[in-house]
């Protein structure tokens, strides 16, 4: 009879088995953009931050930064510029019942 082999049935993985060896791997695959492999001019000064495209895990790039701190300040002014809105349309209002009044004509009758 031929010789048979057995199939065993691999268990499930969650996928944290080997998060070690793959981590290692990458690392050695991907040149960091900050040191590279060729030799540069040592006169250089090293730069004081971050590349404009790098970040931490949690941190925002440096234009997305710029970004956000732009937009913020984009709603506030609108949001500024609606509650002057609403308190002139409050007035406008308050003179408009006045006049109303004054030349006694219902303005609930309509």
């Amino acid at each position: 009879m031929p010789e048979t082999k057995t199939n065993t049935i691999p268990s499930p993985s969650d996928g944290r088995d080997n998060v070690e060896d793959g981590m290692a791997a990458a690392n050695r695959l991907v040149e960091s953009p900050t040191h590279p492999a060729t030799p540069t001019n040592s006169r250089r000064q090293p730069r004081s931050r971050l590349p404009q495209g790098r970040r931490e895990v949690t941190d925002f790039t440096a234009s997305q930064e710029v970004k956000l701190k732009a937009g913020n300040m984009r709603m506030a002014k609108i949001q500024i510029s609606l509650a002057n809105l609403r308190t002139e349309m409050e007035e406008t209002n308050k003179q408009l019942r006045n006049l109303c009044k004054t030349i006694k004509v219902d303005v609930d009758a309509e």
